[in-house]
């Protein structure tokens, strides 16, 4: 499984890459993997659901990585899944790897929906708040306070 999982991801990759010739604007992309920042005993998980094609997450992302860089969040864990290459099979993948698989299927009901970021309670598997491109960063930092506090 783990193999054709793989396979499949590199193929993927390798066709975008043959495909694509054209000049595309530079956007800081994370890796197919789950991008995450490791947290010891991270109750909330912050889950921005991303593909570089989507003009949402290109406005969305920044505002993330900001609030990232505003100094450690006590019991957050910040994961990015990708989904760029729109293989909903990889990105479930994604979820599960990541931990918070069943609280993304349950919340997406089948659909992945890009350019949002879900704030997660791992213990209890479900989706405290979701977070938009409409969002300043203020506003997500105070999101993410409450639903630290909540989990």
């Amino acid at each position: 499984m783990k193999t054709s999982f793989l396979t499949s991801i590199f193929v993927g990759v390798f066709m975008l890459t043959a495909c694509s010739q054209a000049e595309a604007p530079k956007v800081n992309v994370p890796d197919v993997k789950v991008a995450a920042s490791k947290v010891m005993n991270a109750n909330t998980k912050a889950v921005l659901i991303y593909a570089d094609w989507c003009g949402s997450c290109k406005i969305l992302d920044p505002k993330v990585k900001k609030v990232q860089s505003m100094g450690t969040l006590p019991g957050v864990e910040f994961v990015t899944l990708d989904y760029t290459a729109k293989d909903a099979e990889a990105f479930y993948a994604q979820a599960e790897a990541a931990g918070v698989g069943d609280a993304v299927k349950t919340y997406l009901d089948g659909t992945v929906k890009t350019g949002q970021l879900l704030l997660i309670d791992v213990d209890d598997q479900k989706v405290l708040s979701k977070i938009t491109k409409t969002s300043e960063p203020a506003q997500i930092l105070t999101a993410i306070k409450e639903a630290v506090a909540a989990s």
